[in-house]
């Protein structure tokens, strides 16, 4: 697999090298906990966590927690605190549903 990879890399080193990729990166990963909020608020304020599958946000958890750790093993400030806040909000729905259901 990492043949692939280096094939992938090398193909695509000038723009993922780009500094401005870099940038665009670390406010674009800012929208996964954006996009994960509308229902963190659904999860505590609707009259009902039925339609809530606690299994996927299970799996959204175990993903982030994966993806904290690589942040802090690359070294990478973004990727950490996005997938942190992510992980949180991931978090607070499985307690909303387990609570509330």
């Amino acid at each position: 697999m990492n043949w692939f990879m280096d094939l992938l890399y090398a193909r695509m080193k000038p723009l993922v090298e780009a500094r401005w990729f870099e940038v665009v990166m670390s406010v674009i990963i800012f929208v996964n906990p954006l996009a994960i909020f509308p229902q963190v608020l659904v999860a505590f304020t609707a009259p009902s966590v039925e339609g809530i599958a606690a299994p996927m946000w299970y799996i959204f958890a175990a993903i982030q927690a994966a993806f904290v750790f690589h942040g802090i093993k690359t070294k990478s400030a973004s990727v950490f605190i996005s997938m942190f806040v992510s992980l949180l909000e991931s978090a607070a729905i499985i307690s909303a549903v387990h609570v509330r259901g």
